[in-house]
């Protein structure tokens, strides 16, 4: 069994500070929220009540989780001198209000980042946090494209990828599994790529850990303020 390049993260619960604002656009009610990721620099992401599917809901709320990575992600690379992100693709799965792709966009403009979700009620979400970001000193945002951690990799291929991000998404044993061998897909498929997931301590935790383990990966869940970027060797 190799080591994974994978940083797993167990998120604090009170990360979340930040002010709302409703806002109305093309006729459905979306809630705006500024959320502090760094000193100084805030984000803006939208929400709203209701979803599609067996996702209605999820995907179009803010979770703490994402916060307390989208701030670790955010004051990690700005920290960085070597831009580690620079012209590398990355790709978040499960994204929701895509508050982590925003913030990677936020660090290093010159990303190429795209936020997916198996929920079509997130993408309105998306792009409205795009068009807010690129009406800043920002001028670059994420794309979003649908696409389901669940199905097969013959039915729905991941984008290649550089960084892959997955944040809260194990709410059960059998979204865990599927999430792991959309871990090892990226990672097959290009070999020096990152994958950084976080979970606050969801049900489907120990099942993600085992299923990266039966492909081949070793993965650990470690305290997010105790782990480094992955990005050292890169």
């Amino acid at each position: 069994m190799q080591q994974a390049p994978c940083f797993s993260a167990v998120c604090p619960a009170a990360v979340a500070i930040y002010r709302r604002r409703t806002t109305v656009c093309d006729g459905n009610h979306m809630r705006s929220s500024q959320i502090e990721c760094a000193d100084g620099l805030h984000i803006t992401v939208f929400e709203r009540d209701g979803g599609e599917g067996a996702a209605c809901g999820y995907a179009t709320r803010l979770w703490d989780c994402s916060v307390g990575l989208a701030r670790w992600m955010l004051e990690s690379l700005l920290e960085s001198p070597e831009r580690p992100l620079r012209g590398r693709r990355v790709l978040e799965l499960g994204a929701g209000t895509a508050l982590c792709s925003l913030a990677i966009v936020a660090a290093e403009p010159d990303a190429d980042v795209t936020a997916t979700d198996v929920d079509p009620a997130a993408m309105p979400l998306i792009a409205a946090a795009g068009k807010a970001a690129s009406q800043g000193r920002r001028s670059s945002s994420p794309r979003a494209a649908l696409l389901d951690i669940c199905a097969s990799a013959a039915d729905a291929p991941l984008p290649a990828c550089d960084l892959l991000l997955a944040c809260d998404a194990c709410y059960t044993p059998q979204l865990a599994a599927a999430l792991a061998r959309r871990c090892a897909e990226a990672l097959r498929a290009s070999p020096s790529a990152r994958v950084v997931i976080a979970d606050p301590g969801r049900p489907g935790q120990p099942a993600l850990v085992e299923a990266l383990a039966e492909a081949g990966f070793a993965a650990s869940f470690e305290r997010l303020d105790a782990t480094p970027l992955p990005f050292a060797e890169w």
